[in-house]
């Protein structure tokens, strides 16, 4: 009966810090309201477009040559409607560039130019619905990555191990908290894997999508790359640490750690297309 409360106790925690990680990620489409004569409106406006075009190959970016279809949904409004989406390279001193979206029932749709992986645009949206005009973003505009895509054979594995790693994780701090002794074998599944699911496949994705297979410390500041590395220490050291005499706060340490270092949002300081010096990206 305890273990069974321990499981659902680690299952409850952990799916919690995976919501919160996605409602706050930089890459996850912003709710936005796009308000007319008729009513107001929920749409989803996306931060992530997949590309074709290589890494580091501004040329292609520039010869207009590729594009991205972007769209959303927005449910209800009428025919009357024009929306404007204007857009620029992020970061640049470009000037903003107007493209008018297409609507097709409830949705709405454009060809964005592709950007190399890694890329961004900034883009905010103008609505007229032939009695006003309302501006959805411009003092705050979104921020859009591009990215190339990632084999379903790899990408589904690495989130599957590091869904579980959390999830193991945070069961060796609960059942160490309540003073068990299996703390150790479990201690190690986190660390095997922290390392295949984080420091073998993570780099792989980070390679099909990016065109990196690093971006965190020392090379740079991408934030999942750090926190991957920061937990596998942790609990490499917390386990290590317990080879000969029984530390069971340090699995409660390590646990409330990666549960801190998870929640910060997947992508945060990510990899950046440098358009100043695009001899400069991988």
């Amino acid at each position: 009966m305890k273990n069974f409360v321990f499981w659902t106790l680690a299952v409850v925690i952990t799916i919690a810090a995976v919501i919160y990680q996605r409602k706050t990620g930089p890459t996850n489409p912003i709710e936005a309201k796009i308000a007319t004569t008729s009513g107001v409106y929920s749409v989803k406006l996306l931060r992530s477009l997949e590309t074709d075009i290589k890494p580091g190959d501004g040329k292609a970016a520039e010869s207009g040559v590729h594009t991205s279809p972007f769209e959303f949904e927005a449910k209800g409004l009428n025919d009357n409607i024009s929306v404007t989406l204007y857009y620029k390279r992020y970061p640049s001193t470009d000037e903003y560039t107007p493209l008018i979206m297409k609507q097709s029932g409830d949705l709405f749709e454009v060809n964005l130019p592709s950007q190399p992986p890694a890329g961004k645009i900034q883009y905010y949206l103008s609505v007229n619905d032939g009695v006003q005009e309302q501006v959805v973003y411009k003092e705050n505009p979104v921020i859009l990555r591009f990215k190339n895509s990632v084999p379903a054979s790899i990408l589904i594995p690495h989130i599957l191990l590091m869904f579980f790693a959390m999830l193991i994780a945070t069961y060796t701090g609960v059942i160490a908290l309540a003073g068990s002794d299996k703390c150790k074998k479990y201690a190690l599944i986190t660390v095997i894997f922290l390392f295949i699911g984080g420091l073998v496949l993570g780099p792989i994705v980070q390679k099909y999508a990016f065109g990196v297979y690093w971006s965190g410390w020392p090379f740079g500041h991408d934030l999942t790359d750090n926190k991957t590395i920061v937990m596998f220490i942790v609990w490499l050291a917390a386990l290590l640490l317990n080879r000969k005499k029984v530390r069971r706060w340090l699995y409660i340490a390590a646990a409330l750690l990666t549960l801190a270092v998870y929640s910060i949002p997947h992508s945060m300081l990510g990899s950046q297309y440098n358009y100043e010096q695009p001899a400069n990206n991988n």
